[in-house]
């Protein structure tokens, strides 16, 4: 679990008294078409590890993996449910369970693909009007890690993405081989389980689509309690983004049901009642051309807005990004291509930084080693003092 001294770091924030601050409803300029033959650039991809392939930058949209695996906190309010002190166990692990679908919705139009981040990179995302801080960091190049811890005073979320990838002419397969973590403050209840694999279609030839296929498990190590997501591929339904749910007694028999659209709404209700309550409905998108802007939700569209006193590292702060954004498309690749020179460099020189806010820890409860936060981010901020972050941009 979390570094002891994470949440005491965090309260140094003072979130709750930070002024909310008007965020953006827009990016500077809508997506530009771009003409290029997508066959010939993706033909050459065939059967490698895209991990290891320079993408051109006309494939990406203007966020970094590290702002994209943020925005699994899109709906942090169904955690805030999950860590009331008034609900029962197997509430918590509904709310959890349906919490776990959510990120496949919110980017299930999107098709563009997040840069690459260079190692060292970081991205903090402070949202006072919902109560967490967030900072994320690339601990690793090859292979590509991705690690993410946010705070709340009722709950604490952290991550280490992994993954494994399969690239054939009519898909490309994305198979996450880290866990994602959960602990109530309160009652230090901790849950993990592991994203299901997903699958993009049509890669050459047709319209872009995806689905997702295995069974999600929650873990709750306090008591052994359990629930499970069912995702259903298309090779096995037509109806595929029907999804249903299921949460278990200590003793394995089904005590809450659940239901829905991973692409829109989820319901659930007690085995022993006939009635299905809503528990959650994807937003209404206030874009009237959400298609011009990459296919962002509201929450997307202010991921990399500008901000003052972030680490010399962070996202926001990446040139080929930004050129990205404003619409300047050679400028960017020039920009990129000159990023990646630079990692090129440093992998030679073996000035391979060590993750500078994250360390590996064995977690007593699933014995998975991995890298979880160890603090001292947020202290940095407070004292403007990023002297130690490496200049990597």
């Amino acid at each position: 679990m979390s570094y002891p001294d994470a949440y005491e770091e965090f309260k140094l924030l003072n979130i709750q008294d930070m002024k909310e601050r008007k965020r953006r409803l827009k990016l500077p300029v809508p997506k530009h078409d771009i003409q290029i033959s997508l066959w010939r650039t993706l033909k050459s991809f065939v059967g490698k590890d895209l991990t290891k392939v320079a993408i051109p930058v006309h494939f990406n949209e203007p966020l970094t993996f590290l702002q994209r695996l943020s925005e699994d906190l899109e709906y942090s309010d169904l955690l805030d449910k999950a860590s009331d002190e008034s609900i029962t166990a197997d509430m918590r692990l509904m709310y959890l369970t349906v919490f776990s679908a959510i990120p496949y919705a919110c980017v299930s139009r999107r098709y563009s693909k997040p840069f690459n981040p260079m190692l060292a990179e970081t991205y903090e995302l402070v949202r006072e009007d919902k109560g967490y801080a967030c900072i994320a960091e690339q601990v690793s190049h090859h292979p590509p890690i991705t690690c993410l811890h946010a705070e709340h005073e009722r709950w604490t979320f952290w991550q280490e993405y992994k993954m494994e990838s399969k690239f054939r002419p009519t898909y490309f397969k994305v198979v996450p081989t880290g866990s994602v973590h959960f602990k109530v403050r309160h009652t230090n209840e901790h849950f993990s389980w592991v994203k299901p694999t997903t699958t993009i279609h049509n890669i050459i030839l047709g319209q872009l689509w995806n689905d997702q296929e295995g069974t999600v498990t929650i873990t709750n190590h306090a008591t052994g309690q359990k629930a499970c997501l069912f995702f259903q591929p298309y090779k096995t339904t037509k109806h595929y983004t029907k999804i249903k749910g299921e949460v278990y007694d200590i003793d394995g028999n089904v005590v809450i049901q659940i239901k829905g659209d991973w692409t829109s709404h989820f319901q659930y209700k007690h085995v022993d009642s006939e009635t299905w309550t809503d528990v959650w409905t994807l937003e209404t998108d206030i874009l009237e051309e959400k298609k011009k802007y990459w296919g962002f939700s509201p929450f997307s569209l202010q991921l990399n807005e500008p901000l003052e006193g972030i680490a010399p590292t962070d996202s926001r702060l990446r040139p080929d990004q930004r050129e990205l954004e404003h619409g300047r498309v050679e400028e960017a690749a020039e920009e990129k291509l000159r990023l990646e020179e630079l990692q090129r460099g440093r992998r030679k020189a073996n000035k391979n930084a060590n993750p500078q806010w994250f360390s590996e820890y064995t977690d007593p409860d699933t014995q998975e080693t991995y890298h979880t936060y160890h603090g001292g981010y947020w202290e940095s901020k407070l004292a403007e003092d990023f002297s130690t972050s490496p200049n990597i941009f």
